[in-house]
């Protein structure tokens, strides 16, 4: 004998919870996995594998897990054994000179804008391309506007995490200010160029991998 109940609604959705109705039964109610930040990175919005997990919080075996500064300090004998992929959280003020031997374990590193008007973040990047060659991804995570965007990039932040419906609408669009001169040179594996005859005035050379930031 078959199956005797049909679908009498479509699966929906509700503050997290998927309900499934079907004929002559109750309700079903399915707890969602909360749904991960947009992540947009060389010009898309992707798919964000990385888990943020709490200094309290179990750490997740075999997931691509973000854990701050302290908690990597706390356990990093234990966590260093992981096979699955460690990212770095560190926040406006965090000292991470003590790490930077361990910068290369780490595929991204989130530094986090606690405000708009906190331009730390901007430094922490610069530091950790320049001063500490870190080369893999640094994504941005907090409260920023989208004017900062190409700033960001000229310091080598190349993801940005946002859960603003404006800044998800004009990375969607390609929409922001850009400047065409700058005083001060950027991160930008050698594409920038000086323009004139003052030495620190610079404009955009080739492109490079930031997707439409230099469209």
């Amino acid at each position: 004998m078959g199956n005797q109940y049909t679908l009498a609604v479509q699966p929906c959705t509700f503050r997290g919870y998927r309900v499934l109705a079907y004929a002559g039964m109750t309700p079903m109610i399915e707890r969602l996995r909360e749904p991960s930040m947009p992540l947009w990175k060389s010009g898309t919005f992707v798919e964000d594998p990385w888990q943020p997990v709490a200094d309290d919080a179990p750490v997740p075996a075999d997931a691509p897990v973000v854990l701050s500064l302290k908690r990597w300090r706390a356990e990093r004998d234990t966590l260093a054994q992981r096979n699955a992929p460690i990212a770095l959280q560190i926040d406006p003020d965090n000292d991470w000179h003590d790490v930077v031997s361990d910068l290369p374990r780490f595929p991204v590193i989130v530094v986090t804008i606690p405000k708009y008007a906190d331009g730390r973040a901007f430094s922490i990047a610069r530091l950790l391309r320049d001063r500490d060659g870190y080369k893999g991804e640094i994504r941005a995570s907090g409260n920023y506007i989208i004017d900062q965007v190409p700033y960001m990039a000229r310091v080598g932040i190349d993801a940005f995490l946002t859960s603003d419906p404006a800044l998800i609408n004009a990375f969607e669009k390609g929409e922001w200010p850009e400047v065409p001169h700058y005083l001060q040179p950027a991160f930008d594996h050698g594409a920038e160029v000086p323009a004139g005859t003052r030495p620190w005035i610079r404009k955009k050379g080739p492109p490079f991998d930031t997707g439409p930031l230099n469209k």
